[in-house]
């Protein structure tokens, strides 16, 4: 690094040296902590910029040239990071001596301050941007005011009435504790690391909440649907949990957990004319004993309580094992009918239910589930039978990063859209399981072809003869033994 230094570097720290006594340099504390198995390592792989700056050494009580790496949500210093959800920026502009003019970029909270300093205007702009977008912002109200909260706050831009965000609130008063904090920061660090849009999230505080600035989105959720009887039918319904099923897939990957998959944290975006989820609120907690696992334990009480909603305003707080057993057993017979469950449509959906609320299951099994190739393979059979020529038509494991039906929610239902044309050319038995490109956000492709007949056939159909049908591109769901 030494050489690196320049005469005129050299002219900048012997000038420096009053703003140390000016800017109260030596009484303060760094910020910078390791980074080593910390959720910043694990999730933050992507460099954003790299800079060398003067940087403040609290040990030496000296300026240093270094190098700094920009992360999303971290300034990085070979194997020290800050976190930048948890600090505040202030820009001061100074001149020395013998110099032009120095900029001076500070980070601080209430455990100390850090100082970044360049006597180059380009390169402090460069910085500057990314201080606003991960640092905490002031003045919420000065500058957005919130539009609705029978959903999720929408959040509009004062100055131009064009630019809307979704806007997260938290109490601040419910942040004290020391763990819900982390746990705070961690969600905003997930958010940044897992982010659709470049710019967003971001961060604003008043004196009593903090504010989270999303992309523009108006959000529901799955326990404000359901409570305001919404027609969770079988396609949508599977698209959802099989969605959510790949949002975890994601957090596994960089071995993490959500902690907190519920009615109340998976979200759909009501204004999109095509099936979008977002799931919220995640609970992170560094070396805790909870695990992905434990999602799936949670995404099954999840579909539980929607496949066993009797429309009384009252979801089942607890899982009655008993009663999906005796359903279940009940199904097996095929002159089997039921009118008390309008969201139970079939054995293998009882099956996953049990599946996830056993210690066994693992997320690749569950997102191999018969269940879900049951939707495919009856849309697949409908469509040929119907022989749907020369329309090809995606399905729930047929399309790679996509799902099945694009579909709108128009008073509390949902209808079926235009569909994406395809080339006839493509072959309709390759197909393999879908890989998401996004946690928060998953988008299905437009089709409408037939659907209305499909979705009819699935309702009709409540259960599936246990035969095992060829599936030639799927060597690994053929070994499966799941329910039908």
């Amino acid at each position: 690094m030494s050489q690196l230094y320049t005469e005129s570097s050299r002219e900048i720290m012997n000038n420096l040296k009053y703003l140390i006594e000016e800017l109260k340099m030596a009484e303060s504390c760094s910020l910078f902590r390791s980074k080593q198995e910390t959720l910043f390592e694990k999730l933050c792989q992507q460099e954003l910029i790299k800079e060398i700056v003067q940087m403040y050494q609290h040990q030496s009580k000296e300026f240093e040239l270094k190098e700094i790496s920009i992360y999303d949500n971290g300034v990085v210093i070979e194997s020290l990071y800050i976190e930048l959800s948890k600090c505040y920026h202030e820009i001061k502009f100074t001149k020395t001596n013998n110099c032009d003019g120095l900029y001076v970029i500070i980070l601080q909270n209430n455990q100390g301050k850090d100082f970044i300093i360049s006597n180059n205007e380009q390169q402090m702009k460069r910085i500057q941007v990314f201080m606003k977008r991960f640092c905490i912002n002031k003045n919420f109200f000065g500058k957005y005011q919130l539009l609705q909260k029978n959903c999720l706050p929408i959040s509009q831009a004062i100055k131009n009435k064009s630019e809307e965000h979704f806007t997260q609130v938290y109490e601040k008063k419910l942040l004290k504790d020391l763990k819900e904090f982390q746990i705070f920061h961690n969600s905003i660090t997930i958010m940044h690391a897992l982010k659709i849009k470049p710019c967003s999230p971001k961060l604003f505080e008043d004196n009593y909440k903090y504010y989270i600035l999303g992309e523009k989105m108006k959000l529901q959720s799955l326990e404000t649907l359901l409570l305001n009887g919404f027609d969770f039918r079988e396609i949508p319904f599977v698209s959802i949990i099989y969605m959510i099923l790949q949002n975890l897939k994601k957090y596994q990957q960089r071995n993490i957990y959500h902690g907190n998959i519920n009615l109340s944290s998976v979200f759909i975006n009501i204004e999109n004319e095509t099936l979008e989820i977002v799931i919220l609120f995640p609970r992170y907690v560094e070396n805790s004993n909870y695990t992905i696992e434990n999602d799936l334990y949670n995404l099954g009480i999840l579909i539980y309580q929607i496949t066993f909603y009797t429309l009384t305003n009252r979801i089942k707080q607890y899982v009655d094992l008993d009663l999906i057993n005796r359903i279940h057993n009940q199904m097996a017979d095929q002159n089997y009918q039921h009118n008390q469950y309008q969201f139970l449509y079939r054995v293998s959906q009882l099956d996953l239910i049990k599946q996830l609320l056993s210690p066994n299951i693992t997320l690749k099994r569950a997102i191999k589930h018969q269940w879900f190739i049951t939707i495919q393979q009856n849309i697949k059979q409908q469509q040929t039978h119907k022989q749907l020529n020369p329309i090809y038509l995606p399905t729930i494991v047929e399309i790679n990063d996509s799902l099945i039906i694009s579909s709108s929610l128009n008073d509390g239902r949902i209808a079926n859209l235009n569909h994406q044309q395809f080339q006839q050319e493509q072959d309709l038995e390759e197909y393999q399981p879908i890989q998401c490109q996004t946690i928060n956000t998953i988008r299905m492709i437009p089709s409408k072809t037939k659907h209305d007949e499909a979705i009819q056939c699935l309702i009709k159909s409540k259960t599936v003869p246990n035969q095992q049908m060829k599936r030639a591109s799927l060597p690994e769901i053929i070994k499966q033994t799941t329910v039908k």
